[in-house]
């Protein structure tokens, strides 16, 4: 299913006046005195989200591709280690998608602990002492990396170094196919001309005309600037013709704010912190923040003020590692077996954690895990509940059978297992419910979709409905995420390796990179998983 293609119901209207205030405008109001209105940094869990190990509960955010405003995105399009930007409201919440760089990769260290995309050096963090660790998808971890033969997706932390170079402190890096020829860069202007028609990144030249859309809407280009700069076309002689090109600032937002990424202390005096200006309330905090020093990662608290573009800051907290930094709440798919299976899209091995319960599809748990040292693409469950049902006010992530469909009332039952047992839940679809793989026209009874809901004490309350292009055969197991060590034989998803054997796979061309939907067997001797169905979801 394409995740780049939604529809939404009556309520869009409501979703894009949020949006707007992300890119300027209007005026958020935070939610609850204790949690942020704005907060910008790393998805470190899910349930509905957790950004720098701050979980914001309620009503799923819409996600939206900060190169593509009016488009909505699937939850599913957001991943472990990506940066965010979420601004909430009473009235509901948005999350910009930021990732930093996407491109070739140019080269690759001896030690596969820094490769090069863009131009930029982009720095693979193991330490947890010093930010998020780099989660993988589409990889299995840095060893896979390949220069020239290959197309990422990079977020991070982005930094300057002692010698005034660029790098990226990666939190996700992620493969994509081969033939992928948009651009994504970030960096520092420099050499911005009179007309404003063109500036430097580094070595590339970056030039804008009348098409460009330049975001927040009201922010003016200068020199000293972090952007991000999105492109359609690759980069060429060291040009790169901007399609969109966002500054990293909080213009048309207001409220109390949490910004996660590394300290910079620009020559020109201050502070940044993810290219945020950062202005300290007291001596006291602007003295603390100096002696953390530059490129330490921490997350600054305070507000912005109303036509403000910078934070007033009124406390700062350096990253503190912790045992088990990654919290993940949700519904299991993709179950195999205890060391392999999904909670919201994130592979997880839990063969080393105690629990009581079974797991299974469907089931819903609530574990605390770290990446794993050994497989960067998982997590290792170090605690793991397992809970009789969400919470009112959890988010639910399931697959299942359309039935009962009233499209007066916009609800229907949906069927799905949990752990192999048959469950029916009622279903009614927000009003500002968004749809991929089609319109609230396909939902019929008898259409197989996925459904993230927020639980309420009458039943599911539906963001987003996906429309799934096989249905699972009872017994057959399913994994969805992206492919690699693709050969002529056999694939890789989320860590599982699965024979092909001649299977052909539908809906595009299967290839790394690709997001895929496969479903399979496993031998009952050998214990070898066998495709039956491989459906490509991505071009």
């Amino acid at each position: 299913m394409s995740r780049a293609s939604l529809a939404r119901l009556s309520g869009a209207t409501l979703v894009l006046a949020l949006l707007a205030s992300c890119g300027g405008g209007s005026t958020v109001a935070p939610t609850a005195t204790d949690i942020a209105a704005i907060s910008l940094g790393t998805v470190t869990g899910f349930g509905s989200v957790v950004i720098e190990h701050r979980a914001y509960e309620g009503t799923p955010p819409h996600y939206f591709d900060d190169n593509a405003p009016g488009a909505a995105q699937a939850p599913d399009a957001v991943g472990l280690g990506q940066r965010l930007q979420l601004v909430r409201s009473a009235t509901g919440s948005v999350a910009l998608i930021q990732p930093d760089l996407l491109g070739p990769v140019q080269a690759v260290s001896a030690d596969h602990r820094r490769f090069t995309l863009n131009g930029v050096e982009v720095r693979v963090n193991d330490d947890p002492r010093a930010g998020p660790v780099t989660f993988y998808a589409g990889l299995a971890g840095p060893s896979g990396l390949r220069a020239g033969a290959m197309v990422v997706e990079a977020d991070g932390a982005f930094g300057i170094d002692a010698h005034g170079l660029p790098f990226l402190q990666a939190t996700r890096v992620v493969q994509r196919p081969i033939w992928t020829r948009s651009v994504r860069l970030t960096g520092l202007v420099a050499g911005l001309d009179a007309k404003k028609s063109t500036f430097r990144l580094g070595d590339v030249r970056v030039r804008l005309d009348s098409a460009t859309q330049v975001y927040p809407v009201g922010a003016t280009l200068h020199d000293g600037q972090t952007v991000n700069v999105w492109s359609a076309q690759a980069i060429g002689d060291h040009v790169l013709r901007a399609g969109v090109v966002r500054v990293r600032s909080l213009l048309g937002v207001s409220g109390s704010a949490s910004v996660g990424g590394l300290l910079r202390l620009p020559s020109s005096g201050g502070f940044e912190v993810a290219g945020i200006s950062v202005v300290p309330a007291t001596p006291e905090l602007a003295a603390r923040l100096r002696s953390l020093g530059p490129c330490s990662y921490v997350t600054v608290l305070g507000r912005v003020a109303p036509g403000s573009s910078y934070v007033l800051a009124t406390g700062v907290e350096p990253y503190a590692p912790e045992a088990a930094p990654v919290s993940l709440r949700g519904n299991i798919t993709g179950y195999v077996d205890e060391a392999h299976f999904l909670v919201r899209g994130v592979p997880v091995d839990a063969s080393s954690a105690s629990f009581d319960g079974k797991l299974g599809n469907g089931v819903f748990v609530h574990l605390r895990g770290a990446v794993d040292p050994a497989a960067p693409s998982r997590v290792r469950a170090v605690d793991l509940r397992v809970l009789a049902g969400a919470p009112t006010g959890g988010t639910v992530d399931l697959r299942g059978t359309v039935s009962q469909y009233d499209a007066a009332r916009g609800s229907f039952v949906l069927s799905w297992s949990e752990a192999g047992t048959t469950m029916a839940s009622l279903v009614r679809v927000a009003s500002n419910a968004v749809f991929s793989g089609g319109t609230v026209d396909r939902l019929i009874d008898g259409s197989h979709v996925e459904v993230e809901a927020t639980q309420t004490p009458d039943g599911l309350a539906a963001q987003s409905i996906s429309f799934c292009p096989v249905s699972v055969a009872q017994g057959v197991l399913r994994t969805v995420g992206i492919v690699h060590r693709l050969d002529a034989d056999s694939l890789r998803v989320n860590g599982v390796d699965i024979r092909r054997r001649g299977v052909l796979a539908k809906g595009g061309v299967l290839a790394d990179g690709v997001r895929a939907d496969v479903q399979f067997d496993i031998a009952p001797r050998t214990g070898v998983k066998l495709a039956r169905a491989i459906t490509v979801e991505e071009p």
